[in-house]
């Protein structure tokens, strides 16, 4: 929804429709937008693939499509686009009806679920409000117990509220001149030396490549492949 709108120019239109098809509903966003190259139509769900935005601009991490298939996929669903240069796109998500959908849910993300507290907690600090709830949500599928904020003070009151955070993701710039070094000194400090944090950065200057060696920090590059972020997190944590 938030691309169709992005991607419309005014005096366009988006719509959003639900229809049953046998035993499943299919969830439509269609527009009337730019619309999508066919040699790039192939290329949407890749990891920080983002049609028509220079490389290096802030348009966000263009992981939105790319986490919206790795729940689809996760989920046993269906995900389809079609679209075309001037006329626009359409995005359809096919979802089982309820009773289909509780028959084919994981047991893992069942069991997940019925046992929080002994999922590892993971406090993310991401100032983009879109970066942030994807991101949010594919921790979440994962299996994380996540605590999502924008912002260093509220990194601070998150963790002094529930207690240390059992890994830290934190961008590297944020709003309002902060730095995600900044917040996992404060972290460390405030409630925790122990705190071990991954930092998400596409700065390539010299500050970042001559950080010092941390056993407790892995800095994640952009673009970021998402297993391979899984397993950063994975490895630090010792699971």
């Amino acid at each position: 929804m938030s691309n169709a709108i992005k991607y419309t120019p005014a005096g366009g239109r988006v719509v959003i429709s639900s229809r049953r098809e046998d035993d499943s509903v299919r969830l439509e966003v269609r527009d009337t937008g730019i619309g999508i190259a066919a040699d790039q139509l192939a290329y949407i769900y890749d990891e920080f693939y983002q049609v028509g935005v220079p490389s290096g601009s802030r348009e966000g991490y263009g992981l939105g499509l790319s986490i919206v298939q790795g729940l689809v996929k996760l989920l046993n669903l269906h995900l389809e686009a079609t679209s075309e240069v001037g006329k626009g796109s359409v995005f359809s998500l096919i979802v089982p009806l309820g009773q289909s959908l509780r028959a084919t849910a994981q047991p893992a993300a069942a069991a997940a679920r019925a046992s929080p507290a002994g999922r590892p907690r993971v406090l993310l600090v991401e100032d983009d409000a879109g970066v942030r709830d994807a991101t949010r949500m594919l921790l979440s599928v994962e299996g994380y117990r996540v605590s999502a904020v924008a912002s260093l003070q509220e990194a601070l009151r998150s963790a002094r509220e529930q207690g240390a955070p059992d890994l830290l993701i934190t961008d590297y710039h944020l709003s309002g001149g902060e730095l995600g070094t900044q917040v996992i000194a404060a972290l460390r400090e405030d409630v925790s030396a122990e705190v071990r944090a991954v930092l998400v950065t596409g700065d390539t200057s010299t500050v970042i490549k001559h950080m010092p060696n941390d056993p407790r920090l892995r800095i994640a590059s952009k673009p970021i492949d998402a297993e391979q972020l899984l397993s950063v997190l994975k490895e630090l944590l010792g699971t």
